[in-house]
């Protein structure tokens, strides 16, 4: 079979016998048969080490094992079915001279794909690896799946140049085993990053999220990714959203896979999915968008919000590391701060008076304690998505909203589903293009006030996108206050400051980036505001005549 990941390298199959003439046999086989051989070594235990070693340096597909590796003469040697777990997914074929039926059966309950018995017809044999092969290699799969371009899509964001491209013929392995009865498949990415500035402002490291049409079927959605985050995902999935979100705007999990790399995990949804909320911002007017979001925050999720706990003495950062893990902490400490603009210089370092690493590390290393900015004597958790930016929620025709990717779901802080995807609107729709004047004055208003809810400054020069921006931003605070019973804005900025310098340790550190300097004054502005909380807002030498 040959795709846009190249002329897929035949399956690969492990042999694990202590018999060297069964070995040499059943090299001899799947030459001829069109397979390629790994061979384990070693004699006892270490050749079950080398299975398992070999199995995961080879990524097999298939495995051929015998069923006494110790000793052939223990009648209570299984260490062939003890094997099976092991050197998982590779699907297993067991081999023995000492076959009957309870022997056969006893395989297939341990997880064996099939039983052989050894010195008979190699036709048998054959056949019974054909019949795996088909079920878990796409190089035996008569099918189509395309286009070519999204599969080049899914090695470069999954793989890189990070493993060898024989071992690439695990997308479409996982594809064939996500959808074993396809004859084609159409793949349509979902996540198509942001029609504003033009770069994906929600970067997914190694994984995408994919419509895909199997024959005349309606579509599914597929997110593939490393096999750990899908694990993961599946756990939190099952944990978090199956039969937990209301009046049926929830996706059904139809299957998942895990290979050695990587795995996928289909969801079906009902209803017919439009288009991802961060292209929905822009085709829409305000009113549908409200709709939208109100569906999702007060229908969809209430639950969640429903039994939402107070918790008390509780630092913020900690509860935002809890989500991300403390890996975004270290990655920001490497940020270094960008150079502006020849023609912005003078106002960036106008504007620019606090560093924005050095403030998150004070409240890293205060963390919990009296010194702790984040530090709130109370405040209120929650389930939360932990990861909602525009392309995690999808909208159907009739405007209601459906999220997907589940991979950060879990207790964190109630106000945080809000605050990011307040942050990923207000990144999509502020263009890297535009003066940076004009952005500092937007982030002014943004950080202007005192409770949630409270309106926000109107501005009549701003352009229209940008007021359109601003009544969003609105709407999002108003439902937070709605669903968590939490006024303090200050909780509110701080939960956009952390998003801001999350977000920022996710880019390429490219210190003429534009869109990279917009963030860091951001953050700027938000750890002046924070600091100087009850004092006079905007300050008054930041207070602009002109635009």
């Amino acid at each position: 079979m040959q795709s846009e990941i190249g002329i897929m390298p035949a399956p690969r199959v492990l042999i694990v016998d202590n018999d060297e003439s069964a070995v040499e046999l059943f090299e001899n086989f799947l030459s001829i048969w069109g397979y390629t051989a790994v061979v384990a070594h070693g004699i006892g235990t270490d050749l079950v080490d080398d299975a398992i070693l070999k199995a995961r340096e080879h990524r097999c597909q298939l495995a051929l094992v015998d069923m006494r590796l110790i000793d052939n003469f223990d009648s209570d040697d299984f260490s062939g079915l003890e094997l099976i777990e092991k050197i998982k997914p590779a699907a297993t074929i067991i081999a023995s001279g000492y076959g009957t039926l309870e022997i056969a059966l006893n395989c297939v309950e341990k997880g064996a794909y099939d039983f052989y018995e050894k010195g008979g017809n190699p036709k048998v044999l054959k056949e019974k690896l054909e019949k795996a092969a088909v079920k878990v290699c796409a190089f035996r799969r008569q099918w189509n799946v395309k286009p070519n371009e999204m599969l080049k899509v899914i090695t470069d964001t999954l793989f890189g140049e990070t493993l060898d491209k024989d071992f690439h013929d695990q997308v479409l392995d996982v594809l064939g085993r996500l959808f074993p009865h396809a004859e084609q498949l159409r793949l349509e990415r979902v996540n198509s990053g942001s029609e504003g500035t033009g770069y994906s402002t929600a970067p997914r490291p190694r994984s995408v999220v994919m419509r895909v049409y199997e024959d005349d079927l309606e579509p599914v959605i597929v997110k593939m990714a490393r096999a750990t985050k899908i694990i993961k995902e599946v756990d939190l999935f099952q944990k978090y959203i199956n039969h937990r979100l209301r009046e049926n705007h929830a996706p059904v999990m139809e299957g998942h896979v895990e290979l050695w790399d990587i795995g996928a995990i289909k969801f079906s949804y009902v209803g017919s999915i439009e288009e991802t909320f961060g292209r929905f911002i822009f085709s829409q007017p305000v009113d549908k968008i409200q709709r939208s979001l109100e569906h999702f925050f007060t229908r969809t999720w209430a639950s969640h919000y429903e039994k939402a706990r107070q918790v008390e003495d509780v630092s913020l950062f900690g509860l935002y590391c809890d989500v991300w893990d403390r890996n975004w902490h270290s990655r920001a400490q490497t940020c270094p701060p960008p150079v502006p603009d020849e023609r912005d210089e003078n106002f960036w370092h106008q504007k620019f008076v606090q560093n924005p690493i050095e403030w998150l590390e004070k409240i890293a290393e205060s963390e919990g304690s009296e010194f702790d900015r984040s530090l709130m004597s109370a405040t209120m958790t929650a389930v939360t998505h932990g990861d909602l930016h525009s392309d995690n929620l999808l909208v159907d025709n009739n405007q209601n909203s459906w999220v997907v990717d589940f991979e950060r779901c879990g207790e964190g802080h109630a106000l945080q589903d809000f605050i990011e995807l307040e942050f990923d609107v207000f990144t999509r729709i502020t263009s890297a293009r535009e003066r940076i004047s004009n952005y500092f004055d937007l982030c002014l208003a943004v950080a202007t006030a005192q409770r949630i809810d409270e309106s926000l400054p109107e501005n009549m020069l701003f352009e229209n996108e940008t007021r359109k921006l601003l009544e969003i931003i609105s709407i999002i605070r108003r439902l937070a206050v709605q669903c968590t019973g939490i006024t303090d804005a200050r909780e509110y900025m701080l939960g956009l400051f952390f998003n801001t310098i999350f977000r920022t340790t996710l880019m390429p550190q490219n210190r003429q980036d534009r869109s990279l300097q917009r963030l860091w004054m951001f953050a700027n502005i938000l750890c002046q505001r924070i600091e100087h909380w009850d004092e006079t807002w905007p300050p008054a030498e930041w207070k602009r005549t002109s635009l």
